[in-house]
């Protein structure tokens, strides 16, 4: 098995860049994350798996298409600073968790800040998008 996987593994891990890719997108379809700049999220994890799956059918471009998912990157940081920026307006307080001496817990804040976009997850997009590029990187011809 292990040579087998050492043959493939440029591949497998195109594979899991693309199917990450494509996944983060119709999960964010899902949420509704489509109002104005927010498409910007759906629209290049679709982009990023079909540039993932270009690169895996056509070995020739699989360089300029990892080029080109490297530079797809940048978008998960870009989200990472409007989700930063969204939770920063939200002014959401901090949920603490209180417990007794007998054991007994109760949270406070909790519930409040229950809108605000969760800064890291746009990251996702990046590291997927790199991963793939890695792969058709190192693809053999």
């Amino acid at each position: 098995m292990r040579p087998w996987l050492r043959k493939r593994l440029p591949d497998l891990v195109v594979l899991f860049g693309l199917g990450g890719l494509f996944l983060t997108g119709l999960e964010l379809l899902l949420m509704d994350h489509t109002e104005g700049v927010q498409l910007l999220a759906p629209l290049a994890a679709f982009l990023g798996a079909l540039l993932a799956g270009l690169g895996m059918a056509f070995k020739r471009w699989a360089l300029v298409l990892g080029l080109a998912l490297a530079l797809l990157a940048p978008v998960g940081l870009f989200g990472f600073l409007q989700h930063l920026e969204g939770g920063l307006e939200a002014e959401a307080p901090a949920a603490y968790r209180w417990v007794d001496e007998e054991g007994e817990g109760w949270e406070e804040g909790a519930g409040e800040g229950e809108g605000t976009p969760p800064p890291l997850a746009p990251l996702s997009l990046s590291g997927l998008a790199l991963l793939a590029a890695l792969g058709l990187y190192t693809r053999e011809e």
